[in-house]
């Protein structure tokens, strides 16, 4: 039985076909069935994943029509035409294309004239009005019938047409304005512009939604900020903070804006020599220089006590996600940080809440994780906000033998600029589980990363390492077929195609970086006096050992600089208050370029 955490498939249509049919239809506008009069859902290409906006529109839906009908289902998947996705990709021009193959003139519809057309065209009045482009023509017309802007290919036996020369009715910046302010109508449904999210931005798509529901989707996603027409506003922002509640969650959690205390950014400001690079008429021109850097120490983080995980307990960040917030969240044990820090009420914080007691106080956060106060106020947003949270990711171990290495990349080794000696040392241990895999059954069986508690009897076989990987562990003799000889020959050349690519196996991790954690805390007691708790070219991770130089690198790694030698070091003060996990890493950004060297670490 599909849910709504599985995603809901919408509607995914281009402006251009709906201008035409609602040019055409009127108040029907655009026809998303099938000739039986069934929703089609072939043209549901696009997705709505499982997000807040999702779980919002399950409930205004109801609350607006009186019924749970915002979804149906269909091969075992829910589908709902209350939302559509809107590309920008064609213009309308004098003649138009229909299911690639037939083309038909401006003002005529597709449904009225397709069964008129006559041996690949159809002419009214002594005009083209479609023009069907498939092979097969038998009494071809003239070039003067045929005009200038169709041909007839002798060759090929079919109409072509010159569409660089058709004339333009409407461009793709007038669709997207005659959209926005106007709205269209698909199966006698009015819709209104809604939002888009960052990623759909990029490539020009938007999302529009039923008008009947617009209002209260709307009003709940604006958080009480009142933006008027003619307003002055930063709508590029204004729109990509009302987007952070489409962003793919994974689950919810309850938090009482009660339990919210707002403390302020700290900003590090220090003197570093580097090398430099400037703009110096017209010229690019680098030279060493000793400059002033300043850095957002705890931009985007926030620390959230324990008791708030539930089940994510065991983990030690939860990505959150609300209205006007977007904040990595990092097990803490706040409560505790207060008991022996002796803060027994409300006036002892230096922060902002609207809590009754202390005991409430189970997330610390700062502005920079709080956009709704570029346009509102932190206690109107704190009176406005939903309890409930998304989940969007936690932290995991990577694929390869249960965390205990990772694949690194070509970039990274670019900007170590090792030696050939250095280079066959990096190399070894990767050639050597090679060797493994072709030799031993078992090794194979593991690096094709099934888990081993497979239920053979309820397990599909749907894939072919699937199927090898159940039946390694079944038979032995198995290793001896035709079919096992092909697969392992297959992996073993998908595996040297990564060496080449540069992805080695080394002793490594992909980590989630908390920065200065207990001045965090400290902070939120005023105990904080600008001084680094771990210390300059220090970190804290259980996954390696202390007293040992690592070697950090950004992910992704776009720049040679992107790399950092940090030493790993004990810290009892971390141990004590932060509930860590080999895949967090607590860093310092206190006087140190470390922020710099990883391009910002976001």
């Amino acid at each position: 039985m599909p849910s709504i955490k599985d995603g809901v498939y919408i509607l995914g249509l281009d402006a251009k076909d709906i201008y035409l049919a609602n040019y055409n239809n009127g108040c029907i506008g655009y026809n998303p069935r099938n000739s039986a009069g069934n929703l089609n859902t072939v043209k549901f290409l696009n997705k709505l994943d499982y997000s807040l906006d999702l779980i919002k529109l399950v409930d205004v839906y109801k609350t607006t029509y009186r019924n749970n009908k915002l979804t149906f289902e269909e091969n075992n998947k829910l589908y709902s035409q209350r939302v559509i996705n809107v590309r920008f990709k064609y213009s309308v021009k004098e003649y138009n294309r229909y299911y690639g193959d037939v083309w038909v003139k401006f003002g005529y519809d597709l449904n009225k004239v397709i069964n008129k057309i006559d041996d690949h065209i159809y002419i009214e009045n002594g005009e083209i009005i479609a023009i069907d482009t498939k092979k097969g023509v038998k009494n071809p017309l003239s070039k003067k019938e045929l005009g200038r802007w169709f041909h007839y290919n002798p060759q090929k036996n079919k109409y072509s047409v010159y569409d660089y020369k058709l004339h333009t009715i409407k461009n793709v910046r007038q669709l997207r304005d005659e959209l926005y302010s106007k709205g269209f109508y698909c199966d006698g449904i009015k819709f209104t512009r809604f939002k888009r999210s960052s990623g759909s931005a990029r490539v020009g798509k938007c999302l529009f939604i039923d008008e009947q529901l617009y209002p209260r989707m709307h009003k709940w996603e604006l958080c009480k900020l009142k933006v008027n027409q003619g307003d002055e506003v930063d709508l590029a922002a204004l729109e990509a903070y009302i987007a952070l509640t489409l962003s793919s969650i994974i689950d919810t959690i309850e938090i009482d804006p009660k339990s919210i205390l707002v403390i302020n950014d700290y900003e590090s400001e220090f003197e570093e020599d580097v090398i430099e690079t400037r703009l110096v008429n017209g010229e690019l021109v680098t030279k060493p220089n000793r400059i002033t850097l300043k850095n957002s120490i705890w931009d985007g983080q926030s620390l959230m006590d324990v008791s708030l995980f539930g089940k994510y307990e065991n983990k030690g960040m939860l990505l959150l996600r609300n209205q006007f917030f977007k904040s990595c969240c990092f097990n803490c044990n706040i409560q505790k940080w207060f008991k022996d820090n002796g803060i027994t009420s409300l006036d002892q914080l230096n922060g902002k809440t609207i809590a009754d007691d202390i005991s409430q106080i189970k997330l610390i956060t700062t502005p920079s994780s709080i956009k709704y106060l570029k346009f509102g106020t932190l206690k109107k947003w704190l009176r406005a906000i939903s309890p409930t949270f998304g989940v969007v990711k936690h932290e995991k171990k990577t694929h390869y033998l249960n965390g205990k290495v990772v694949r690194c990349h070509y970039q990274l080794i670019n900007s170590l600029q090792m030696t050939k000696k250095e280079v066959e040392e990096l190399v070894k241990p990767s050639l050597e589980y090679l060797d493994l895999i072709k030799s031993d059954p078992a090794v194979l069986r593991q690096y094709i990363r099934y888990s081993n508690d497979i239920n053979l009897d309820n397990e599909p076989l749907i894939y072919q390492n699937d199927i090898t990987y159940k039946l390694l562990g079944l038979n032995d003799k198995f290793t001896e077929t035709e079919m096992y000889a092909i697969l392992k020959k297959q992996i073993v050349d998908s595996y040297k195609n990564n060496l080449r690519e540069g992805h080695l196996f080394v002793n490594g991790n992909y980590s989630t970086i908390c920065g200065n954690p207990i001045e965090m805390l400290q902070h939120s007691i005023g105990k904080f006096n600008g001084e680094s708790q771990i210390g300059v070219g220090k970190i804290h991770t259980t996954r390696f050992k202390y007293n040992k130089t690592i070697l950090g690198s950004r992910s992704p790694h776009i720049c040679q600089c992107n790399i950092w030698l940090p030493l790993n070091s004990s810290n009892k003060e971390i141990d004590k208050y932060m509930n860590t996990t080999d895949e967090i890493v607590y860093v310092n950004s206190i006087k140190e370029s470390t922020l710099d060297r990883l391009s910002g670490a976001d």
